[in-house]
């Protein structure tokens, strides 16, 4: 009787355990507070893992290392008859256990990042809604990237006709700091067929500027700080059921420290989205983008295609057509930058899902003759060994090429030459965990 007893246990938590392991979606532990009626929310995940580019380098001081990664999340949110709000907090930080070494010594390339947010929706009236967002985000570019693209180590004392790292003092990652808010409001019932938002938003990005670095270089980041300013009007048409069209007026200012990068964009834009079948979708938005810069105007017609199909419910297929007007670099040169990227998500066992994507990016300078080409394949893991435990395998292959390596970057009224260009490999295991 004592075999037989402890068989039915054991086939009973097999059974619990197996059903648990059936819901393929991660839960967040959710602690009401009984006095203010608040919902609290956390969970960290923890990662180990190794990149063997570091730096972003094209061909010297190509380093490697392994990394601890650990990212905290938590999250409060409430309600008040028709008022929601939530707030939200986020960390990433990273430690590299090797460092490169150049003439003048080690480099730091350890990070915390932190993102604040705050999210407030009002429902004023049966046709009145308002929504009000907050964020603050505390971030880095890695060396190598971003303002320091095509930088690189030197060996000896470095010439002033190349941009290295030594040259400027830098030795960590560069530090930024974006600040954003976004009040939207919406006219219209839910449920109606027709609905009007008006949407006006700010995002402000500011670099660090630090005593370290030579003034050449704080100059050069002064004058990558940007105010953008962004006001669209939209109509939302509920043409069927399964059947949406919006039609977008879209105005952008891009402000910046240096006036002469100031511009201007002047945007129209239809969107169709349908969901044409159970298991397919497709969202269109094609644009009219008018770009106007103190000495030139730049007209565009840009498009954002996506179709999603969902042959089963555990397979689905995502394929993305993108084209979009970037914002000009200090030399005055816009680009047009196009997109084509597919990714495929599968469900294993009710527990076991991986996703693998494929993004290819081209990036057409219309001044001088440069292209550059980016193309980086995402492989994930996912095993959710309890609804509020999982285990995560990532890997990330990236590449950048270009068919001008050696394009200068414009610091303080010179041209340093850089080397542009890198390839890199990014592999972690991972436990998320619910708290």
């Amino acid at each position: 009787m004592n075999n037989i007893y402890l068989l039915l246990v054991g086939c009973t938590c097999a059974t619990y355990s197996l059903a648990v392991s059936a819901d393929s979606t991660f839960q967040e532990s959710n602690h009401i507070d009984p006095f203010l009626g608040l919902t609290f929310s956390s969970s960290v995940n923890t990662e180990y893992g190794f990149d063997d580019n570091v730096f972003n380098q094209h061909d010297d001081h190509i380093i490697g290392s392994d990394f601890y990664f650990l990212n905290p999340s938590i999250s409060i949110v409430g309600k008040r008859n028709t008022k929601d709000f939530g707030f939200y907090y986020s960390g990433n930080y990273r430690k590299y256990n090797n460092d490169v070494l150049s003439y003048r010594g080690e480099s730091d390339q350890n990070y915390k990042d932190h993102n604040l947010m705050g999210v407030f929706t009002w429902e004023l009236g049966f046709r009145h809604h308002l929504e009000l967002l907050a964020n603050y985000d505390i971030g880095h570019e890695a060396l190598g990237t971003g303002v320091t693209n095509g930088f690189y180590f030197s060996d000896e004392n470095p010439s002033k006709k190349y941009a290295t790292f030594d040259l400027f003092n830098i030795t960590s990652p560069i530090q930024k700091i974006n600040k954003k808010v976004n009040i939207k409001y919406i006219y219209g019932a839910k449920d109606a067929k027709g609905n009007i938002v008006f949407d006006l938003s700010q995002d402000r990005l500011d670099y660090d500027i630090l005593s370290s670095y030579t003034s050449a270089f704080n100059t050069y980041l002064n004058d990558e700080n940007m105010t953008e300013t962004d006001a669209n009007v939209t109509f939302k048409h509920q043409y069927t059921d399964r059947t949406r069209f919006d039609y977008k007026l879209i105005y952008k200012n891009y402000n910046y420290k240096d006036n002469q990068r100031d511009n201007d964009d002047f945007i129209i834009a239809f969107s169709f989205i349908s969901q044409i079948t159970g298991k397919s979708k497709i969202e269109a938005t094609v644009s009219k983008v008018q770009k106007k810069m103190q000495g030139d105007d730049f007209y565009s017609i840009n498009w954002n295609v996506s179709y999603k199909l969902q042959p089963t419910d555990y397979s689905t297929l995502f394929v993305k057509s993108k084209s979009e007007v970037k914002e000009p670099e200090n030399t005055g040169d816009f680009i047009q930058s196009f997109e084509n990227s597919i990714t495929w998500k599968h469900q294993f066992l009710g527990h076991i899902t991986s996703s693998l994507s494929y993004k290819h990016i081209s990036d057409k300078y219309q001044i001088r003759e440069r292209t550059d080409r980016y193309d980086n394949v995402v492989f994930n893991l996912h095993y959710l060994f309890r609804p509020k435990i999982e285990f995560i395998f990532d890997y990330q292959y990236a590449l950048f090429h270009t068919n001008n390596s050696t394009d200068p970057v414009f610091i303080n009224g010179e041209n340093y030459e850089r080397r542009l260009g890198y390839e890199k490999n990014q592999f972690g295991l991972s436990v998320k965990v619910a708290i």
